[in-house]
C-alpha cells in the first residue's frame, strides 16, 4: 500500500458500490411489485426498464464483489462502478418517466 491509501480506498469503493449495488436491486424489484399490484398502464414501459436495471444493478455487484475478492483489481472496480452509475442514471429516468405520468 502506498502513502496515499490507494489500496484501501479501493477496496472501500468497491464495499460501497456492492452495499449500494444490492439495496438497488431490491428497490428496482420492489417499484415493480408496486406497480403489478397497482395495476398502472405504465408498468409495461417502467417494468421493462426496471428489469433492465435490477440486471444492471446485479452485474455491477458481481464485479464489485470480485474487485473485493481479487486484491487490487482497479479494473473490475472500475467496470462496476461504471455500471452502477449506469444504473443510477436510468433510475433518473424512469422516475422522471413516473413523474410525468402522475402528474
Amino acid at each position: 500500500m502506498g502513502q496515499d491509501g490507494s489500496k484501501s480506498t479501493s477496496r472501500e469503493i468497491a464495499h460501497h458500490i456492492f452495499s449500494g449495488a444490492t439495496a438497488m436491486i431490491g428497490v428496482c424489484i420492489m417499484v415493480i411489485t408496486l406497480f403489478t399490484v397497482m395495476n398502472f398502464s405504465l408498468k409495461s414501459y417502467a417494468d421493462e426498464i426496471l428489469g433492465i436495471n435490477s440486471l444492471i444493478f446485479i452485474i455491477s455487484a458481481f464485479f464489485s464483489y470480485l474487485s473485493i475478492r481479487k486484491k487490487n483489481d482497479r479494473r473490475m472496480e472500475w467496470i462496476a462502478d461504471i455500471l452502477f452509475f449506469i444504473g443510477m442514471l436510468i433510475m433518473v429516468l424512469v422516475g422522471l418517466i413516473i413523474i410525468f405520468y402522475i402528474g
